[in-house]
């Protein structure tokens, strides 16, 4: 029977990297064992939750393509899936602690206990506190409830608490170690240790799976487990995501949310795909690995107990990776919002030739790239090239006798329509070659720099026909064909 785990994001704020990493784990598990992934919005915190970041969660999740077969937008038979339309439930576990006895009423206010803490550390001591109506009766203790005002405190007992991490094996707490604390603040409120243990019970989960900034509170979890004599889930805490300086990853060293890291142009497998080689590796070494590949072959028991690295230029090179496993009109599809935004705007769905080019020319240029916003900055400068920035580069070909004789020989063959195909362009390369005696670099470079400007890229038997193809159909804005680049280099055209 497969496992049912969870993730649950508190909508405080957009997705970041360690959620991000910490969800598709889960993901990944409950797909592998052929369980299911429950999505739960721990949105208890009313001042910092908003309606708006959990849409945005909700979006970067299934942008990341990671689904939940139960949640709060899909349903599931053991719902409510938000903290917030849970309130009651909490408060009937709370009632039922208090009449055990392992709750009960404190009206000492957070800046108390820690004036108390602090006492205690100026006199060397440890502190470990205890609410002064500790030991008062079931009875005695909902009277005082019904004064109001007052916190509910579990009465922790003095036992060592102990658990299996499946990534550090044992560990925990001696007795001591942990003071009585608050499971329901003084306006009923519950805090996250209580919401959670009573969330993973009622919804079944059988594993948690989350960071390791959580091993604190998962003894105080067991102890609610125990205490309401419930079954504790397994535990498995993932190791923190650092930045390459070792420090806690933060946006001062870069995109941090999947918000940031999606607008700055990497793919959703790529970004899954790194963040599932944190910390593991693949049985085979092949670490270009699709979802679907991930889903088959990833065993969250393999991951490191070491703290992994934000690796940015690792990202980059698994998103190029990914673009090129990409079919042309999928890597069309996947660049179009960014050539929207730089201005270029693609012909619709029924304009095949048109869509055909884009999606061709979107392969030749995207050779090598890293990212879709510099795929997209390349195909806007070879539909709108910088005239200026052309004409520029291009002073050592108007210098060069030779080198105007190749490129205006280019020029000609462009005006009469010989250049749009590949063969067509080889003839015109040996009539050329012929005419001037030019061959190799002499003949290669100055028409390289005379089309794009630059000393290198795509093969010109290939960007040349794509050109001329380009410059005869219908599109807005224009592509210019290699005459008007070539004369534009040359001064031979003004803007």
């Amino acid at each position: 029977m497969g496992q049912r785990l969870r993730f649950a994001p508190s909508p405080t704020g957009l997705l970041h990297v360690g959620n991000a990493r910490t969800a598709l784990v889960n993901w990944l598990v409950a797909r592998h064992t052929g369980g299911s992934l429950v999505l739960r919005i721990e949105d208890t915190d009313v001042e910092r939750s908003d309606e708006e970041n959990e849409r945005a969660i909700l979006a970067d999740l299934a942008w990341l393509g990671i689904e939940w077969d139960e949640g709060p937008d899909i349903g599931g038979p053991y719902g409510p899936y938000r903290q917030s339309e849970r309130l009651d439930r909490y408060t009937e576990v709370a009632d039922r602690l208090v009449a055990s006895g392992w709750a009960y009423p404190c009206f000492q206010t957070a800046e108390q206990v820690e004036s108390l803490r602090q006492q205690a550390r100026q006199g060397g001591g440890s502190f470990r506190f205890r609410g002064e109506h500790r030991d008062v009766s079931a009875d005695e203790a909902r009277a005082l409830i019904e004064q109001g005002g007052a916190a509910l405190r579990f009465k922790v007992p003095d036992t060592d608490v102990r658990f299996v991490d499946d990534l550090r094996g044992e560990t925990g707490l001696v007795a001591g170690e942990i003071g009585d604390f608050v499971v329901t603040r003084a306006d009923g409120s519950p805090t996250y240790n209580f919401a959670v243990v009573i969330d993973d019970h009622d919804m079944r989960i059988d594993r948690v799976v989350r960071g390791e900034d959580h091993l604190p509170n998962t003894p105080r979890q067991i102890l609610l487990y125990e205490a309401l004599e419930w079954q504790p889930p397994a535990f498995t805490h993932l190791p923190l995501i650092l930045s390459p300086d070792r420090s806690r990853l933060s946006k001062r060293q870069g995109a941090t949310s999947v918000a940031e890291i999606r607008e700055g142009g990497v793919l959703p497998e790529a970004l899954c795909n790194f963040l599932a080689l944190l910390g593991w590796s693949p049985p085979d070494e092949n670490e270009v690995l699709r979802p679907a590949e991930l889903e088959a072959v990833y065993d969250v028991s393999k991951i490191s107990a070491a703290n992994s690295v934000f690796d940015l230029t690792k990202l980059e090179w698994l998103n190029g990776q990914h673009m090129a496993l990409l079919s042309p009109g999928d890597l069309l599809d996947r660049v179009t919002p960014f050539l929207v935004e730089a201005g270029i705007e693609l012909p619709g769905p029924g304009l095949g030739r048109e869509r055909e080019w884009f999606a061709a020319a979107a392969v030749l240029a995207g050779g090598g790239a890293r990212r879709l916003t510099e795929l997209a900055a390349r195909l806007r400068e070879l539909i709108c090239p910088s005239w200026g920035g052309l004409f520029e580069a291009n002073a050592e070909v108007r210098d060069d006798e030779e080198a105007r004789a190749v490129v205006g020989a280019f020029a000609e063959s462009s005006r009469a329509g010989e250049l749009d195909n590949e063969e067509a362009y080889l003839d015109a390369v040996s009539r050329v070659r012929e005419a001037t005696g030019a061959a190799g670099r002499r003949l290669f470079h100055p028409l390289r720099l005379a089309i794009s400007g630059r000393d290198s890229g795509p093969e010109l038997k290939q960007l040349i026909p794509l050109l001329e193809v380009g410059a005869r159909l219908a599109l807005e804005p224009a592509v210019p064909g290699v005459a008007e680049r070539i004369d534009r280099a040359l001064g031979l055209r003004r803007s």
